[in-house]
């Protein structure tokens, strides 16, 4: 029995380092290759394509009088989309992107899912009593007074070094002429 709860909790253990990412990851390339037949099948409604316009300042583009078919993706405002045919016209790229919802609602599912393993993570730190804030702020105040009396210290070796004479001796010449190379 203590063999299998130890199984069980290591294989937690190793879901909660890798696991998930690897999950998610692997659901949204599903997501991607089921978008990706979809655009190609052209099995979607002309209707929900979302029309973007950026300005190219490129020198020498030449206008495309037809859209073409193109791959790719783009998020805004937390919505993904994908790239279904592009154009360019009077120095402007036009896109024609399809919503991607599933990819989406996998993006918003594996941010909650962040956020509530961190959280999770923080409460239990804080009910231990030990608060990594507190920390962090003693390791930076203490780098902050080193930082502050070295610097006082180098402002004052600064007042004591005159560089005065050492640029008069760099105009008039003295110091370490350049020499012939010894001959080998």
């Amino acid at each position: 029995m203590k063999k299998l709860a130890t199984i069980l909790l290591l294989l937690l253990l190793v879901f909660n380092f890798v696991g998930y990412r690897l999950l998610f990851s692997v659901l949204q390339q599903k997501a991607d290759n089921n978008i990706v037949a979809k655009i190609d099948k052209q099995d979607y409604n002309d209707a929900d394509l979302v029309t973007l316009t950026v300005p190219l300042s490129m020198p020498y583009v030449t206008d495309s009088k037809d859209f073409e078919r193109t791959d790719g993706e783009i998020t805004l405002s937390g919505k993904v989309y994908h790239y279904v045919e592009r154009k360019i016209s009077n120095g402007n790229l036009i896109l024609k992107c399809l919503p991607d919802v599933e990819k989406t609602h996998l993006q918003t599912a594996k941010d909650d899912f962040f956020k509530l393993a961190n959280e999770f993570q923080n409460n239990t730190s804080k009910k231990s009593g030990t608060d990594n804030s507190q920390v962090i702020k003693l390791v930076i105040s203490d780098y902050e007074e080193l930082q502050t009396t070295s610097i006082a210290n180098y402002s004052a070796l600064l007042n004591k070094t005159s560089f005065s004479e050492s640029s008069f001796a760099l105009l008039k010449g003295s110091g370490i002429m350049p020499e012939q190379p010894p001959e080998a």
